[in-house]
């Protein structure tokens, strides 16, 4: 929902950094998808559950080209490769950018970069290149490219591309909608009213929370199994949180987000009319990219996970 304070100016720049978003996720999808289902090697990060591809990497990197030309000398954060300033005049892309990439030209496109170009270091693009990297590696379908956009520090705009279904949810400062075969379709967070008829996508327990706290994970799984109709596990946070966004999933929870995981999909809810706890368990992370979250449809309440949530986050501090 869109603060009182906002200007028409406010809207329009956070509209063309969403048109932005939206351009450099949608670049990148051809070439994920004509590499799903080829992957044969990978490495890990914090551990085997946490993996890596080299198309990671190189999606990461085009993003990296592809932002510093929309809005010269603005930041990225990575999943990849961490916190950056990017070039404050754009860069010849390299030969392997240009076999694998294109360049966002439409006139949209165009009229914001002009409108946005001394914008600078205001903008922050926070960006997982793969979100559902273990889903993508193994043949899964269920992957998307998440760019969150902050301007002075607040989140403004997000994409989140599907590249397998060429679909992608985008919301600006007041809108929230999704593009594909179908057309354009605003969403609205409809989704059901009651915990034991909604849906829950699930990150907790985690291997983490099992291992130390077994009795607890056991009672506030027990707890959420018996008031939700049922319980996923699909594995891409930022796509899960747009599907709360669209209404077709009526809560999600998780413990161990950053928040290139985060900052898009929590946008996409918010604007769309959803709820959203988003606790710091311990972490001094912003709201907006904290790593706790439930959230929910505009109707449901979702108050077993909220209250479960609630618990971890006072026994984090």
């Amino acid at each position: 929902m869109t603060d009182p304070g906002t200007t028409t100016d406010d809207l329009t720049t956070a509209h063309d950094l969403s048109t932005m978003a939206r351009e450099a996720a949608l670049a990148v999808a051809p070439y994920l998808r004509s590499v799903a289902r080829t992957v044969t090697d990978f490495e890990t990060k914090a551990d085997v559950h946490d993996p890596v591809t080299l198309h990671d990497r190189r999606v990461e990197g085009a993003l990296h080209a592809l932002l510093a030309r929309m809005v010269p000398g603005s930041r990225v954060l990575g999943e990849e490769t961490g916190e950056h300033l990017l070039p404050a005049e754009p860069q010849k892309l390299s030969a392997e950018f240009t076999e694998h990439f294109h360049v966002p030209t439409s006139p949209e496109v165009q009229g914001a970069l002009r409108r946005c170009a001394a914008l600078g270091d205001r903008v922050r693009w926070i960006v997982d290149p793969i979100d559902g990297t273990a889903n993508f590696a193994a043949g899964l379908s269920y992957f998307n490219t998440s760019i969150g956009v902050e301007l002075d520090d607040a989140v403004v705009a997000a994409a989140v591309s599907v590249p397998m279904s060429h679909e992608v949810f985008v919301a600006d400062a007041d809108r929230c909608w999704l593009e594909g075969p179908g057309g354009r379709i605003d969403l609205r967070a409809d989704g059901p009213a009651r915990e034991d008829h909604a849906l829950l996508m699930s990150y907790y327990p985690n291997r983490a929370a099992l291992t130390g706290h077994p009795a607890r994970s056991l009672d506030h799984e027990t707890r959420l199994a018996g008031a939700y109709q049922a319980i996923r596990r699909p594995g891409a946070c930022a796509l899960d949180l747009a599907m709360v966004a669209a209404g077709w999933c009526g809560a999600m929870i998780g413990t161990s987000f950053k928040p290139w995981d985060v900052a898009a999909g929590i946008h996409l809810v918010r604007v769309a009319g959803g709820r959203v706890l988003n606790l710091p368990l311990g972490t001094d992370l912003p709201e907006g990219l904290r790593p706790g979250i439930v959230a929910s449809a505009r109707q449901l309440d979702a108050a077993t996970a909220r209250g479960i949530l609630r618990e971890l986050d006072e026994d984090a501090h």
